[in-house]
């Protein structure tokens, strides 16, 4: 009896160890694309319209339309307690605009929601950028 105890403890602690929350909700895939992006209160999704995005495990971070290729990079920090997405392109225009620390509301295999506030204090809004397969 003490055996299997034993034997059933290992296996618990083992499946623990090997699963993280992060894990089961890894970004690093291809596929994603902007279903909804709110900058300063202005609907700009549509600049990001038949954009392909792609999270690589190595950090950078490339959208594709037909010909057309943006690098940037990525990375998920901890930040004041809170989880970030940092994005980066070395673009200007509406990439310029997704590159933030975005706090991460949701994040799941299909699904990235992110907000950031912007602006100075006499001009603060939330920004809204999300991500979908």
């Amino acid at each position: 009896m003490k055996l299997l105890n034993l034997v059933l403890i290992t296996l618990f602690i083992g499946m623990f160890i090997s699963c993280s929350k992060d894990d089961a909700n890894d970004v690093t895939s291809t596929g994603w694309k902007v279903t909804k992006f709110l900058h300063k209160g202005e609907d700009k999704t549509s600049d990001f319209q038949s954009y392909v995005f792609d999270f690589q495990s190595s950090g950078v971070l490339t959208a594709v339309k037909g010909s057309t290729t943006m690098s940037g990079f990525w990375k998920e920090v901890q930040d004041s307690g809170r989880n970030k997405l940092v994005i980066s392109f070395g673009a200007t225009g509406s990439f310029e605009e997704i590159s933030e620390d975005w706090t991460i509301g949701t994040k799941t295999d299909v699904s990235i929601k992110l907000t950031n506030v912007s602006g100075n204090t006499a001009n603060v809004g939330t920004d809204v950028l999300e991500f979908a397969k």
